[in-house]
């Protein structure tokens, strides 16, 4: 076993995430045979097409866009994993323990068993596969009119990577891709381009955060560390699910009057305090009558193409609340929407399966019974598994960049302050993506104390003061990946 598998296992079994199959649950597969249902619409005559990173395993979302003189017809068809995986059934119980798919660099512990995931009801090209879809009618100006949701079968023209669907939208220059194809993505580039429009109308939170991208070779050593650019495709399929999304929570509490939503609550007056006083310090010099979205726009339109805009992007968000599942009906900050839930990602998050439930009750006429303290509670559940989630895969990321620093240990750096403690600065090293420990004890010339008032290290004799985006030149003196720990010494 290499070190990155055996690193991995070691914080799966110290998470007590499930990443083997049963025997039970591979009985259960493999009695598993394709689906077909009469009832289900026949779609396979549109020319879908699945957008998705180079390295995508499962498709769980297909696109179908076309353009009137009335507006816009915009087809999402998700798989349909609710149509295989019954509820209560050995397959379901298990993807409910794990909640979500984690991915980590050259490993996946996937939700589902890779005979649904990765075939079954993945939406592969030149294949007939179920879906539910959502068909949304808007107006020329990109706004619903009606939508609705309908089980069909469609086929898949074309896997697209976001790169493929770029050089489309930009340059039309795919020769031997079908007519129809390019129309599909010329329309869906148009309508993007309105809901972003519209997303920048309505305030929603532009965060420029994002995750490295580690480039592995084969012996599983970091080349590269890198993050990802945002492509209009990127947007554009983004935008697609927000559509989706917003609807399938309407339909939710339209049918039941209450829903499983993805909610955002505003931040606490505190921490909004916090954020205010920060930029404040950086160049901001007022926040008259500013109501919480717009301080935090503000604050974000401030950091971008700032000195510092990596630690203000990082400062705002460690701010704001977190965006978890919940039958609260109380909005979406971030995206500025009353009503939102998560439709479009069934194969690799549980909540989006419980969604299509709901929604395939309802255009079933099956009059099963969801009970809403009992979707509170599975939220709850299901929020903390989210969270988890994310911290295992990160701290594989952060282990796999420690390794690659070892062998750096004495090395000069330049390092930017982006969180401060009694004990001393948590300093991000360029390029890098990951933070070291400058000890409190290691600064030069004086004694520091933490002002907590001000979040700032000051000396008490010489008066000097450590901030948060000071930059500081300094040694990398000891790497511990295993605990992702990385000791710096100023060269100040």
């Amino acid at each position: 076993m290499s070190n990155l598998s055996f690193f991995i296992n070691k914080i799966l079994l110290d998470n007590e995430i499930s990443y083997e199959w049963s025997n039970k649950l591979k009985k259960e597969v493999e009695s598993l045979t394709e689906k077909k249902f009469s009832h289900y619409q026949d779609l396979t005559n549109l020319a879908f097409v699945t957008i998705d990173g180079a390295d995508a395993k499962d498709f769980d979302d297909a696109l179908y866009c076309k353009k009137s003189d009335e507006g816009f017809l915009l087809y999402v068809a998700i798989a349909d994993v609710a149509g295989y995986v019954e509820q209560n059934s050995i397959l379901d119980k298990e993807a409910f323990i794990r909640g979500t798919s984690i991915y980590f660099p050259k490993k996946v512990v996937p939700m589902l068993h890779e005979k649904i995931s990765n075939d079954y009801c993945s939406l592969l090209p030149h294949k007939n596969r179920n879906v539910l879809s959502a068909k949304i009618y808007t107006d020329k100006d990109g706004e619903v009119i009606s939508y609705q949701f309908f089980e069909a079968v469609i086929n898949s023209k074309q896997r697209l990577t976001y790169n493929e669907a770029e050089e489309i939208i930009h340059h039309n220059n795919h020769q031997d891709l079908d007519q129809s194809i390019k129309d599909n993505i010329s329309n869906l580039s148009k309508l993007a381009k309105l809901q972003l429009k519209k997303r920048a109308q309505r305030g929603a939170l532009e965060i420029n955060s994002q995750e490295p991208i580690l480039d592995i070779n084969e012996n599983e050593k970091v080349l590269k560390v890198t993050t990802p650019t945002r492509k209009h495709s990127h947007k554009l399929v983004e935008e697609c699910m927000l559509l989706a999304n917003i609807c399938a929570a309407d339909f939710l509490k339209n049918n039941y009057g209450f829903g499983l939503y993805r909610i955002h609550e505003e931040p606490d007056l505190a921490r909004l305090e916090s954020v205010k006083n920060f930029f404040k310090l950086n160049g901001i010099k007022h926040f008259n009558k500013c109501s919480e979205l717009d301080v935090i726009n503000k604050c974000l339109n401030h950091a971008t193409n700032h000195d510092l805009e990596n630690v203000m992007n990082i400062f705002v968000l460690q701010n704001l609340k977190r965006a978890e599942y919940s039958t609260k009906e109380v909005g979406h900050f971030g995206l500025q929407l009353e009503r939102y839930t998560h439709f479009t990602s069934p194969i690799r998050r549980y909540p989006d399966l419980i969604v299509h439930r709901m929604i395939k009750n309802i255009i079933n006429e099956q009059n099963i019974k969801f009970d809403s303290m009992q979707l509170d509670q599975d939220c709850e559940k299901l929020s903390f598994l989210e969270k988890r989630a994310e911290k295992v895969s990160r701290q594989v990321v952060q282990y796999l960049i420690c390794c690659h620093l070892k062998s750096k240990i004495g090395s000069d750096i330049e390092t930017q302050v982006t969180g401060i403690t009694d004990f001393g600065l948590f300093a991000e090293l360029e390029n890098m993506f990951v933070s070291g420990l400058i000890h409190v004890s290691d600064l030069p010339g004086d004694r520091y104390y933490y002002n907590k008032e001000s979040n700032i290290l000051a000396g008490r004799r010489t008066g000097k003061k450590f901030r948060l985006g000071d930059k500081i030149k300094s040694k990398i003196l000891n790497v511990i990946p295993e605990e992702g720990k990385i000791t710096l010494k100023p060269l100040i």
